[in-house]
């Protein structure tokens, strides 16, 4: 393609674009290894993993209160006594110190207990749920990671071609001022070659500060500082997607995306706390066993004792009014259900528009790169002709210049549209619910 034109100066002009952006690596870096070093380092990732490893502790939370507890109690008592005066013939008289040993082990075992099974039921729609936004954060670092990637690679090609055009129109510069003191050329095109050489230096700057940027863009990802990325083919497979249906493409999107069954799963545990909250009017159960040893230094009656006590209880709690709690907490458990669902319609919407725009931004994209391919080749013939034109008189400096600007133009558009290709076949594969490391090594064996 015409990215590979130029030869030896183009690829002279790389090598300095590298080094002014401080690239000292020993070998060029690749998709894979951005992202494993992504995964390791990006905060966003990282939090999301952590979240879901605590979201996993709310199963067993939720199935503790279904579970036997199990407590001891200890408590020693001093007791300084003095009985001043009794009608009371049992009553010691006088004064007494003694101490109290109290110890009481307890085990109860909730029956009947609803709102806690409710909440266990609904618990483990949470950890599901949990799952499924740490599987989407997953794919969204790998779609993150390609586009940090590309978007240094477009950057770097529009330093290059900014740099190639540049001295292009200073070649044309030098023979315009050559003309012009022979006084072959009017002033005025003088004027138009340093008018262009200008902004062309202008726009080099820009490019490059942009290339910081994106290189910079890369590094809050990978925590690296990536400076010497493997480019892209010039020549790249242009697969359609399979089947080539978008209405297919949209249906599974529909029962396959990622955070749209997350979604669902919100939906489940907004009904299920519906469920809980209304359990708070039914009674509860629970058996108690309690085994207590008393022992007892002495008494009013002036000797000590040693009691041992062993109770089975079967206790039934009735919640009779608790000032209108339970029905506001309900309430408000239904309004949040009906929140998710909403929830759920927009980013089911959401997932079909962008399933739609991802599905034509690959099967318009193969048409697109070939159309902007043959364009980068049919500039290069334009501007052939306009540089001979122009030594033999037929065509005007401003015509030439316009020719290079045109070719580079191409250049930038055919590049990026095989960029934009690539990433749209990684978000409809993300929007299937489908993306995987596999997408990018395919990707990834595309560098050169």
């Amino acid at each position: 393609m015409g990215m590979a034109s130029g030869g030896g100066k183009i690829a002279r002009v790389a090598t300095a674009v590298l080094v002014l952006a401080g690239s000292a690596p020993v070998h060029a870096e690749d998709l894979v290894e951005v992202f494993m070093a992504s995964r390791l380092s990006d905060p966003k990732y990282r939090a999301a993993r952590y979240e879901f490893e605590a979201a996993s502790f709310a199963e067993p939370q939720a199935r503790a209160a279904l579970l036997p507890s199990v407590s001891f109690e200890y408590t020693k008592t001093r007791t300084d006594q003095n009985i001043l005066s009794s009608n009371n013939a049992v009553f010691a008289s006088g004064r007494s110190i003694y101490s109290t040993e109290n110890q009481t082990l307890s085990l109860t075992q909730p029956i009947f207990k609803l709102a806690a099974w409710r909440g266990y039921q609904q618990a483990k729609i949470k950890v599901r749920q949990a799952a499924a936004v740490f599987s989407a954060a997953e794919q969204d670092l790998m779609l993150r990671v390609a586009t940090a990637y590309i978007g240094v690679l477009a950057a770097r090609d529009a330093v290059t071609f900014s740099t190639a055009e540049k001295e292009a129109i200073q070649r044309q510069l030098d023979l315009v001022q050559q003309k012009f003191s022979s006084g072959l050329v009017a002033i005025a095109n003088l004027h138009d070659a340093k008018a262009r050489f200008a902004v062309k230096d202008a726009d080099l700057i820009s490019a490059r500060n942009d290339l910081d940027d994106k290189t910079q863009a890369l590094r809050e990802i990978s925590g690296k500082a990536f400076t010497r990325l493997k480019p892209l083919q010039d020549t790249i497979p242009l697969d359609q997607p399979q089947p080539n249906s978008i209405d297919h493409w949209v249906e599974s999107a529909l029962s396959q995306n990622i955070l749209l069954e997350a979604r669902r799963q919100a939906v489940e545990i907004a009904q299920a706390e519906i469920g809980r909250q209304q359990a708070g009017h039914y009674p509860s159960v629970d058996l108690v066993v309690t085994q207590n040893r008393k022992d007892t230094g002495g008494s009013l009656f002036g000797g000590g004792s040693n009691v041992e006590t062993a109770d089975l209880m079967l206790r039934i709690a009735v919640p009779l009014y608790s000032g209108g709690l339970v029905s506001a907490l309900s309430g408000e458990a239904m309004k949040r259900y009906e929140g998710a669902r909403e929830d759920l319609e927009r980013d089911a919407r959401l997932t079909e528009r962008q399933t739609r725009a991802a599905f034509q931004g690959v099967t318009g994209g193969v048409s697109r790169v070939q159309a902007l391919a043959q364009g980068v080749t049919s500039a290069e013939s334009a501007r052939e002709l306009k540089v001979e034109g122009y030594k033999s008189g037929l065509e005007t400096i401003l015509q030439v210049l316009d020719a290079e600007r045109d070719l580079y133009a191409a250049k930038r558009d055919s590049a990026r549209a095989r960029y934009e290709f690539l990433l749209n076949r990684l978000r409809l594969k993300q929007a299937v619910g489908t993306l995987s490391e596999a997408d990018l090594d395919a990707m990834n064996r595309m560098m050169q």
